[in-house]
């Protein structure tokens, strides 16, 4: 059942206020946040994400999470991912028409950066004294700590660190294993 374009708004907004903590601190306090559907386009080996031509002309980063028609969110971590603007989608992103006549570009889930997600967003100093790490309540991965003792980003950017090609990569496919897996389960449990 689809649901209609206020409903729609609401739940995009209800989804957002999980990553509110993360715009704030990053100060992106108005960041384009727009929820999609990830999926296996037939003849096509990898998860995509579409977007609408409208979405990429604002020039600007888009933060998204994986949700289903409904925007109820299919990814239980609550995983959002980074969108960087590209001054060539036009031509780099592959054209699609829906049979309603809508048209989208498609973008593959491996070009999305991780930004975070629960796990990192709730580990604190009891979780660390619990898994023996940095008594300050540090990342073991960044370090970063704020005053609450509470880590800010619990995951490594692989950009900053060299030689973590390899490992950015297996993560991912460890990511998108688990994001098919609760999919199934999901469509068991229905």
């Amino acid at each position: 059942m689809a649901i209609n374009t206020e409903e729609r708004k609401k739940r995009s907004a209800e989804l957002k206020e999980e990553h509110e903590d993360y715009f704030q601190i990053s100060g992106n306090i108005n960041a384009l946040y727009l929820p999609k559907m990830a999926y296996r386009p037939s003849g096509k080996d990898e998860l995509h994400v579409t977007f609408f031509p409208s979405e990429l002309e604002k020039e600007i980063d888009i933060y998204t999470e994986f949700v289903s028609i409904d925007y109820v969110c299919e990814d239980p971590k609550r995983t959002l991912y980074l969108v960087k603007h590209n001054p060539h989608w036009k031509t780099e992103y592959e054209l699609i028409t829906s049979n309603s006549g809508f048209t989208r570009h498609m973008i593959p889930v491996s070009e999305l950066k991780v930004i975070n997600d629960v796990t990192s967003r709730s580990w604190n100093k009891e979780t660390a004294i619990e898994e023996g790490m940095d008594h300050k309540g540090g990342s073991i991965n960044t370090g970063i700590v704020d005053e609450n003792l509470t880590t800010l980003f619990d995951l490594p950017d692989p950009d900053l660190i060299a030689g973590t090609d390899l490992l950015a990569v297996k993560l991912e496919e460890i990511n998108q294993t688990l994001i098919t897996l609760t999919k199934v389960i999901n469509k068991f449990n229905k």
